[in-house]
């Protein structure tokens, strides 16, 4: 058994190992499945409830049909930030951007320009500056965005081949962290994501506005937005992106955070702590599929259809969520996610202090769940087969899943889900392999090995449970059991081979399957002999009973053949058996090449001894006294004398096995008595006495073997008594 622990988890450690080897490898395979397993873990929690703190101002389809293909001018920009702040809202962020001049104007207003112009009669001078006045959207649109006092303009981030000059740098000023406290070693570059070059609005609209932030996101390799960088680093620079900025606006508390050589240590809103990663990126916490949060049609708002009953204290992002504008974006609930919307989700995480994490430290946990996991299953294996590893296979991945959705949902934590899966079926797999293969072939051997001699019973509970079989040997209780014909030498010789052959092996099989039936070992045919034994390989506590009930079937079967062999002209065989119960050892011996699962002791010798002992008795079956004691409840028998065997010191009671518990022939329950009554006279010394209860069964059955033998002792003895210190031990003086 410490073998086969040895050996499975042995390869338990070992697969669990390789599942730590490819999870360092961190294969691409298994980081889009991991991806898939975390979107699905989103989907299956569902849409959550929202503070209804913020609202997207769409520029949306209606708003397109109403308003006019976009883009629409910086007037009517501006006429929809001054909406806004009439209705008192707590910030605006513009996930738009502007980066050219407006160049050209509208018919309707050049239309009403002529009109004035034709009413007015300018000259050259004033008409100069009536057109100029035509074409000041931008001027317009600015001013409106710096009397609102709560603007946050977007900016994209550039490619790294291009370069960010120092104009932009002077526009970004003003949007850099509130607090940056640094601990690195500023010659030392650290791990946050680089602003090479930006793309920003027009100068007049960025020196107008409160901040700017950055509105770039980083897909990744399966196309989906999941993480964010709340800080991008040029040279001494540290930015945030356009939700903590409008955040910022909106609750009017700094941002904060705290840099070592490492990266992000600590980042905060006022005093709401915001975890990120080292490099500053953030998981977002989405809180539903797309319109999760109230989308409300831009032309809703410069019509004043709604206003500050719908919008007072409230976040607004201005974005376009219109298919044909082209933010759109995908979420791990699906396509079609509209960019504004991503950074509503970043912002209300912050205004809930909910966050999904997924910090460096989560790596261990990860770790710790593959050990168990691989190592969970290699000791289940010791107990359990296949379908019973397969179902606790199929519990621990449940439980596993279950624990990783709690962590998910409760406590925000994003653990590894695919790696402990992965390391259940990787194990699993490999013992399966491993028991299928390699035990497959120990249980071949045991089924080769013992086919031949033990009941097919037995042997499949040997192949289910090896761990019966001890190889090598083992001290055990058993019975043993040895048979030889009497005679049989006499009767080979008059036979011809043909005939003797078929007459043995009809013999032997009829005794074997008898053997069989009560499960006892066959350990081997010598001639004709058969020696067996009961207990072992498998553990009967009844291995004396069964031995004593295989004894009774086989005189009783070899009667039924004898009477068969008398009606062809055969001769008759008649057998001598006889048990022992006590301890010896058992198990595969031999060379190294050949093995034979027998046993060896002084109880098996003093077995073989019984049987011969049936010839002084003139008896058929003889057991000893530690066999009677533990058979007496289910057979009949007679004490027959007190012995001692050839090479043995202590005296062993004998018995004759007369049948099954209750089924004396009417003979034998009728001599018995005498029989009783004569032996314990003998004891006595009285033989004279004993004599004569002797002849009273002689007369009745003079082939009782055992009382011919104490009537001839009892003459003889009245003759030449024994010595005065005799006690009552009849010394064999051959085996």
């Amino acid at each position: 058994m410490m073998k086969k622990i040895i050996n499975s988890v042995t390869i338990s450690i070992f697969l669990t190992i390789a599942s730590f080897y490819f999870y360092s490898l961190d294969l691409t395979v298994f980081q889009q499945l991991e991806l898939k397993a975390y979107d699905l873990k989103v989907r299956i929690r569902g849409e959550r409830p929202i503070t209804n703190k913020i609202k997207i101002i769409a520029i949306d389809e209606n708003s397109l049909t109403n308003e006019g293909r976009w883009p629409w001018s910086r007037r009517k920009m501006a006429q929809l930030v001054d909406r806004l702040v009439e209705a008192n809202v707590a910030s605006i962020g513009f996930d738009i951007f502007f980066p050219e001049h407006e160049n050209h104007i509208s018919p309707e207003r050049f239309e009403s320009g002529i009109k004035q112009q034709i009413t007015e009669k300018m000259n050259a001078e004033e008409l100069v500056s009536w057109y100029k006045n035509l074409n000041d959207s931008d001027q317009h649109f600015a001013k409106s965005i710096e009397r609102s006092e709560r603007v946050t303009l977007g900016f994209f981030v550039n490619p790294a081949d291009k370069k960010l000059n120092s104009s932009d740098l002077e526009q970004l000023d003003f949007s850099q962290y509130s607090i940056v406290q640094r601990f690195d070693d500023r010659t030392k570059p650290l791990p946050l994501r680089q602003i090479f070059s930006v793309g920003l609005s027009i100068p007049e609209l960025m020196n107008a506005a409160n901040a700017a932030g950055y509105v770039s996101f980083v897909p990744e390799m399966d196309g989906v937005v999941r993480w964010v960088p709340t800080l991008m680093q040029h040279d001494e620079y540290m930015f945030p992106p356009l939700s903590l900025q409008v955040a910022r606006e909106a609750v009017q508390s700094p941002l904060a955070v705290n840099i070592y050589e490492f990266g992000v240590e600590k980042m905060a809103l006022g005093e709401i702590p915001i975890p990120v990663k080292e490099n500053g990126d953030i998981l977002i916490n989405y809180y539903g599929p797309a319109l999760t949060f109230d989308h409300i049609s831009a032309t809703d708002v410069l019509t004043g259809k709604v206003g500050q009953e719908e919008l007072s204290g409230k976040i607004v992002l201005v974005g376009a969520t219109a298919a044909g504008i082209h933010d759109i974006h995908t979420s791990p609930f699906g396509p079609l996610f509209p960019g504004v919307e991503i950074h509503a989700n970043i912002m209300e995480s912050i205004l809930q202090n909910d966050y999904l994490m997924r910090p460096e430290w989560l790596s261990i946990l990860d770790l710790l769940m593959i050990a168990v996991s691989g190592l969970f299953l290699g000791l289940v294996s010791q107990k359990y087969k296949a379908y019973g590893a397969a179902t606790f296979l199929a519990f621990g991945m449940l439980g596993y899943l279950a624990f990783d959705f709690y962590l998910f949902t409760q406590k925000g934590l994003w653990v590894n889900t695919v790696y402990p899966i992965f390391t259940q079926l990787f194990v699993y797999s490999g013992l399966i392999l491993y028991h299928f293969g390699f035990e497959q072939r120990e249980k071949r051997f045991i089924k080769g090995a013992f086919s031949q001699y033990l009941a097919p019973t037995v042997v499949n509970q040997l192949v289910d449970n090896p761990d019966f079989l001890k190889l090598g040997g083992e001290r055990r209780e058993i019975t043993a059991f040895f048979s030889d014909v009497a005679g049989f030498s006499s009767i080979s010789e008059k036979l011809e081979p043909e005939k003797l052959v078929k007459l043995l092996n009809d013999y032997l099989t009829k005794m074997t399957d008898i053997i069989l039936k009560y499960e006892g070992t066959v350990d081997k045919f010598e001639g004709d002999a058969i020696i067996a034994f009961f207990g072992a390989p498998l553990i009967f506590k009844d291995h004396a009973l069964r031995s004593c009930l295989v004894s009774v079937e086989m005189q009783e079967c070899l009667e039924i053949m004898r009477a068969d062999w008398r009606a062809q002209g055969e001769p008759e065989l008649f057998m001598r058996i006889g048990v022992n119960t006590g301890p010896a050892v058992v198990g595969n011996m031999g060379s190294t090449t050949r093995l034979d699962y027998t046993m060896m002791g002084d109880s098996v010798n003093l077995a073989a001894r019984l049987e011969g002992v049936n010839k002084q008795y003139k008896t058929y079956t003889m057991i000893s006294e530690s066999t009677y004691e533990q058979a007496k409840d289910g057979i009949e028998a007679r004490e027959v004398d007190l012995i001692r065997v050839v090479g043995k010191r202590e005296p062993v009671r004998i018995y004759e096995l007369l049948g099954k518990k209750g089924k004396l022939d009417a003979t034998m329950e009728q001599i018995l008595p005498f029989f009783i009554e004569g032996y314990e006279l003998y004891k006595k010394r009285e033989w004279n006495k004993s004599a004569e209860f002797f002849e009273k069964v002689l007369a009745i059955n003079s082939e009782d073997g055992p009382s011919l033998t104490y009537f001839e002792r009892c003459i003889t003895f009245q003759v030449h008594p024994p010595s005065d210190d005799w006690d009552g031990v009849f010394s064999m003086g051959s085996k």
